[in-house]
């Protein structure tokens, strides 16, 4: 009988001790290179490490039905914060349209609690190349212009999502809002992170803080996870 007690203390030792804590906010947003996914749109996800403005640093591209590469986010995790830093839009060509660059870096603890209201504020720089039209002229110009942003981020805790028949049993999920700027108090969305993956779901959010369905943007088919 005590054999048989010991065997089942230590089957349930064992058993507790598989079980894994949930990722912290840090460990939610970190990029696995190569990882690439379609969403409910049409559109693509590609994880990437790449230079900006004079760092390697992983960064999201954004890769619209047809194959055109829309955009490419930047972050940095370090330091015990997640730093957004900018973003990079292109042209059809694959030409640079325009940098943006975020200073200072905006900082997301990445031990952030379930509960949690983090202010993120920044200036946006923006700057912009102007390529000529046929005919007109030879050359190239840029602009540069700076906006100043203030963001809500609220950490809501995990959920269990299946998307794209993988299972994600503690993907991060957040409240965002723009509290200074042109959309202020208009809108939110919820924005779930999966580790490795990065956002892998998004809700808008009306005025009222009500979820409008119809613009839910979901992954749903993982092409590449090394």
């Amino acid at each position: 009988m005590k054999a048989a007690w010991r065997m089942m203390m230590a089957a349930g030792v064992l058993a507790a001790a598989s079980v894994q804590a949930a990722p912290t906010v840090g460990e939610c947003m970190e990029l696995t290179t190569g990882v690439k996914f379609s969403k409910n749109n049409g559109d693509a996800q590609v994880n990437v490490e790449e230079m900006f403005e004079g760092k390697k640093q992983k960064g999201t591209q954004l890769i619209l039905n047809g194959g055109v590469l829309l955009a490419t986010s930047y972050q940095d995790i370090r330091d015990g914060q997640v730093f957004l830093t900018g973003n990079v839009h292109y042209n059809e060509d694959g030409t640079v349209r325009s940098k943006n660059v975020y200073t200072p870096q905006s900082a997301i603890p990445a031990n952030m609690r379930p509960g949690q209201e983090v202010r993120v504020q920044f200036s946006d720089t923006q700057t912009s190349t102007h390529y000529p039209l046929a005919g007109q002229s030879d050359k190239i110009t840029t602009s540069t212009r700076t906006d100043e942003r203030n963001f809500s981020i609220t950490f809501l805790g995990w959920e269990r999502l299946e998307l794209g028949g993988r299972r994600f049993p503690d993907a991060c999920k957040f409240e965002l809002h723009d509290v200074g700027g042109k959309s202020k108090g208009k809108s939110g969305e919820y924005v779930w992170y999966a580790q490795g993956f990065g956002v892998i779901m998004t809700d808008k959010l009306d005025k009222n803080g009500e979820v409008q369905p119809a613009y839910r943007i979901a992954l749903t088919n993982i092409l590449s996870a090394p």
